[in-house]
């Protein structure tokens, strides 16, 4: 099987800052939408922007002096507080002071650079922190530092938060009848293939079900990669018919959607511990489904790398 690592795509978006243009990368990712009553997203954005460390002689600039393009991404949700400075020193060396002094609880999560030939390179990094779920699926820090002066700096911080509510009652499956549970002998980028189906019912059914309505609601991640372990054709009590596929994109997850398109099912879970995919998997003798065995493997090398 080729790698199973999600690869989220990153959009850069644009932001003017006096004459000086600056961008802010930022993940492309669908959330489901927050109750705003019962969202904490905001509260924890302007909490983590608190936690910046910046240069000592960096001036906060009021938003009054800066144009700001408030860009929303793509069919979603990213919770996002921000703040200018004016710095002293190149983009560079205000970069290198900013990956020695990462705020506690944070990691370096990466840097770009970004240009053109009609302005000056901006300048990216990332440090990201612990979002594992159930709520909580993106916490991160972005920088943007480009030229102001010969021997000054614009530094841009982002604080952004994805924050996905709890499943309602109305997102659980009742009365499940019948299943069909179809695994793989191999899977790929290109498709899984060499189908291996189960026929399910009854309490063993029951139980599956039972387990899959524990998981949490998660984000649509968009990804260049997503590989599908496992997918289900469910038959309710009231004739309706679900599928829910399985997939791996910065985590293991499951869509429920329904052929009739009713929109009380069209939501995705989040699997990251794999419990649900290794009760699934189990269903299978144990050398019929290798390339499930396989995505199985991999989403549990992953889910130790992120929770030790």
């Amino acid at each position: 099987m080729g790698s199973r690592v999600g690869k989220r795509i990153f959009k850069f978006v644009a932001v003017s800052a006096l004459t000086t243009t600056v961008a802010a990368g930022m993940f492309t990712v669908i959330a489901t939408p927050a109750n705003a009553a019962e969202s904490p997203a905001t509260a924890l954005a302007r909490e983590l922007l608190t936690q910046v460390i910046v240069p000592p002689a960096a001036v906060l600039a009021h938003p009054a002096t800066a144009v700001v393009c408030q860009c929303v991404v793509a069919s979603g949700t990213v919770t996002s507080e921000h703040r200018y400075y004016i710095v002293p020193g190149t983009p560079t060396s205000v970069e290198e002071f900013l990956s020695t002094h990462i705020p506690n609880g944070g990691r370096f999560d990466g840097k770009g650079v970004n240009g053109s030939s009609d302005a000056p390179p901006v300048y990216s990094m990332t440090i990201a922190y612990r979002a594992n779920g159930p709520h909580i699926y993106l916490k991160q820090l972005a920088y943007s530092m480009t030229r102001r002066t010969s021997s000054t700096s614009w530094l841009r911080v982002d604080s952004q938060i994805v924050w996905v509510p709890r499943r309602t009652k109305s997102e659980m499956i009742s009365h499940p009848v019948s299943a069909i549970v179809t695994g793989y002998k191999v899977t790929a980028l290109s498709g899984s293939r060499g189908n291996v189906r189960v026929d399910l019912a009854g309490s063993a059914l029951t139980t599956l079900i039972d387990r899959f309505n524990t998981l949490p609601l998660g984000p649509n991640n968009l990804c260049m990669e997503d590989l599908g372990g496992f997918s289900i054709a469910l038959t309710l009590r009231d004739g309706e018919h679900l599928q829910i596929f399985n997939g791996f994109c910065a985590g293991s997850f499951d869509s429920v959607s329904a052929p009739t398109g009713n929109p009380k099912f069209g939501y995705r879970v989040s699997d990251r511990s794999c419990s649900f995919m290794r009760a699934v998997v189990g269903l299978f003798p144990a050398a019929s489904v290798p390339g499930s065995r396989s995505a199985l493997h991999s989403c549990e090398v992953w889910s130790k790398s992120i929770d030790p």
